[in-house]
C-alpha cells in the first residue's frame, strides 16, 4: 500500500467513466473491489444518461450523478458554462476525498480536477496528467478492458490485479424487474421451459456488423435445425435493420419492440444464450449472467471480451491478417466479418446446446 495516502481517511469517493454501454459495464468489477477495500466509503459515479441506468441498485454505489453533456451540448454557450459550473458546484459540496477517472477525456479530467478532491486519480494521457495527484500509466500493466480500470485501484496500492480478473461485470436486476420480464415472455407466446436464444444483429460501428443476412439464415437454422426459440432485440438506431430482417426471418423468430435499458437487461436475463456484435448489448447479456457469444471483426476480443469461458461465454472471430484495425469502415472486403460463417457460430450453439437443457 502507497505511504503517502492515508486510505482509512477516504469517507467520499466520485468515479466517472461518462458513456458508453458496454464501457460503464466494465467498471463495475473495479467499483465492487473499491467497496470491498474501503467499505467506510461512500461511492458516487458520475455518468451520462442514458448509462445511468446500468448502475441503478448497484449494492456498491451510494449516488449516481447525470452528467447531461447533450444537454450542455444542445444549448448556447452561456447556458452551457452556467449548467456545468452548477454541476462542479454540487460536485464539490460533496467534498470528496477521492475522485477517479476512468474515461480520461479532457472533459471528465477537468471534472474530475474541479472537485477539490485532494486524491485524484487518472491515466498519464498528454497534458491531462497535470489535472491528478496520482497516475497511472495506461500504456504497460494490464491485457483486458476491466485490467486497465484496475491500474486506478493499483495506484492507491490496493491489491493485485491477478485478484479481479476473476471478477465479471454485474447489473443489479430487482425482483419487479424480473417478473416483467417473465410476463413479456408470457405475453408474446415464448415458453421458458424452451431453449431462449437472443440475437443482436446491431452496433454502433459498421465494422463490427456481422452481415445482417448471416443473422438472418442463423435464426432460420437455429429454429429447424435446433429446435430452438430466437428473439432478436435492437437498439434505437436499428430499427431498419430489423425491418430488413424481419423481411429474410419470417416466422423463425420474435422481434422484441424497443426496450429501455432496463428491461432490455431483464429480458436478456431471461435468455439461455446470446449471440451479439461486439456492443453494449454484449456486455449487458454477460453483466446479468446469461451465456453470451461476442463476434468480432476489427476489435481485439482479449481485451474487449474478459468473460469466463466456464460460464459459458465465447468470443467468436476469425484470424485475418489485417485485424485488429480498429476502423469504424472498412476499406476491404470486411473479410474479418465475412468469414466468419453461420456453421461456425451454429457449432459453438451445439456445443453448449446439451448443458443448458
Amino acid at each position: 500500500m502507497r505511504s503517502d495516502l492515508n486510505l482509512s481517511s477516504i469517507r467520499r469517493i466520485l468515479v466517472t467513466r461518462f458513456r458508453f454501454m458496454g464501457d460503464v459495464i466494465l467498471t463495475t468489477p473495479v467499483i465492487s473491489s473499491l467497496k470491498e477495500a474501503l467499505p467506510q466509503a461512500e461511492i458516487s459515479y458520475l455518468v451520462e444518461p442514458p448509462y445511468d441506468a446500468l448502475l441503478q441498485h448497484n449494492p456498491d454505489i451510494h449516488g449516481i450523478i447525470p452528467f447531461q453533456r447533450h444537454r450542455y451540448d444542445h444549448c448556447n454557450w452561456v447556458t452551457s458554462l452556467r449548467l456545468q459550473w452548477q454541476l462542479v458546484q454540487r460536485l464539490r459540496e460533496k467534498r470528496f476525498d477521492l475522485a477517479i477517472d476512468l474515461f480520461g477525456i479532457p472533459r471528465s479530467a477537468w471534472f474530475v480536477f474541479f472537485t477539490g478532491a485532494p486524491i485524484r486519480i487518472g491515466g498519464k494521457f498528454r497534458y491531462r496528467h497535470h489535472l491528478y495527484t496520482h497516475t497511472f500509466d495506461t500504456k504497460t500493466g494490464w491485457q483486458t478492458a476491466i485490467e486497465f480500470h484496475y491500474l486506478a485501484l493499483k495506484t492507491l496500492g490496493l491489491g493485485q490485479i491477478n485478484q479481479i480478473v476473476r471478477s465479471q461485470p454485474k447489473v443489479y436486476l430487482t425482483s419487479k424487474e424480473i417478473d416483467w420480464a417473465e410476463n413479456f415472455l408470457k405475453t408474446h407466446k415464448l415458453n421458458k421451459k424452451k431453449f431462449l436464444i437472443g440475437l443482436h444483429p446491431g452496433g454502433t460501428w459498421p465494422a463490427k456488423l456481422w452481415p445482417e443476412h448471416y443473422y438472418a439464415e442463423l435464426a432460420k437454422r437455429l429454429h429447424r435445425e435446433l429446435d430452438t426459440q430466437v428473439i432478436f432485440t435492437h437498439g434505437p438506431k436499428e430499427k431498419e435493420i430489423v425491418r430488413r430482417l424481419k423481411e429474410k426471418v419470417e416466422e423463425a423468430a420474435f422481434f422484441v419492440p424497443l426496450l429501455s435499458l432496463r428491461q432490455l437487461a431483464a429480458l436478456l436475463q431471461q435468455c439461455d444464450l446470446y449471440i451479439s456484435n461486439d456492443c453494449g448489448p454484449m456486455h449487458l447479456a454477460v453483466a446479468v449472467g446469461t451465456p453470451t457469444f461476442g463476434i468480432f471483426g476489427p476489435s481485439e476480443p482479449d481485451i474487449w471480451f474478459p468473460y469466463d469461458p466456464r460460464q459459458g461465454h465465447r468470443a467468436i472471430y476469425k484470424p485475418i491478417a489485417c485485424r485488429p484495425c480498429h476502423l469504424h469502415q472498412c476499406p476491404r472486403l470486411h473479410q474479418c466479418m465475412t468469414e466468419v460463417s453461420v456453421s461456425d457460430v451454429l457449432k459453438h450453439v451445439e456445443n453448449v446446446l446439451p448443458r443448458a437443457s
